[in-house]
């Protein structure tokens, strides 16, 4: 029920959603969604919370894996970012819905959760920025690039078709999409070490 729920409101909207299009969806009575959930507001932060409390643990992880220092810690989150944007089209496309207006909604997502997340990234990066360079991208344009860039390239099936590009998103090339991402936005992110870049300069052509 919930999962429909988020399913109908991230594609929909809030106000495109009726609870009387979802109880026919669901074969249930108007009624009972009224009694279980009280109120489409109410059914909305139910089927909010859910969906993200399946899919960020994965994600909150990287922030505390055991036995890497700090810049591994930063390289698996955002393999692990970009492999949550590719399993997660229904979350990227509520927050294109919600994160454009001024709202009640709004105000739930970022107090609840991207907020408290922005925090965590914060500390990570501001972690590594101890131990070697960092291009000073922000958290909030960093976790844009991931979300509506990652996540809308995955969650855009039909438009990659259209301009011949779907086999970019095939079955067997979504690990490596994801890889790849992951390591292009990595080293955008962390600029050569000297050593690295007098190393890759005696390197024979």
């Amino acid at each position: 029920m919930l999962d429909l729920a988020f399913q109908t409101f991230a594609r929909r909207g809030y106000e495109g959603t009726t609870l009387r299009a979802l109880a026919k969806q669901l074969g249930v009575s108007h009624n009972l969604l009224n009694v279980r959930f009280g109120s489409k507001a109410n059914l909305w932060r139910r089927a909010v919370d859910a969906r993200v409390a399946r899919a960020a643990p994965p994600v909150y992880a990287a922030f505390d894996a055991p036995g890497l220092n700090d810049e591994r810690r930063l390289q698996q989150f955002l393999h692990r970012f970009c492999r949550w944007a590719l399993e997660n089209p229904e979350l990227v496309g509520i927050t294109n819905v919600e994160c454009r207006h001024a709202s009640w909604r709004l105000d739930y997502i970022v107090d609840g959760y991207l907020l408290p997340f922005k925090q965590r990234l914060d500390a990570l990066m501001e972690k590594v920025a101890t131990m070697r360079p960092v291009r000073p991208l922000s958290t909030p344009a960093l976790m844009s690039i991931l979300v509506q860039g990652v996540g809308f390239y995955f969650a855009s099936g039909p438009m990659l078709e259209r301009i011949g590009a779907a086999h970019e998103i095939a079955a067997s090339h979504l690990d490596a999409q994801v890889t790849l991402f992951a390591e292009f936005i990595l080293a955008g992110l962390l600029p050569p070490l000297k050593n690295d870049v007098a190393a890759s300069a005696r390197e024979p052509r």
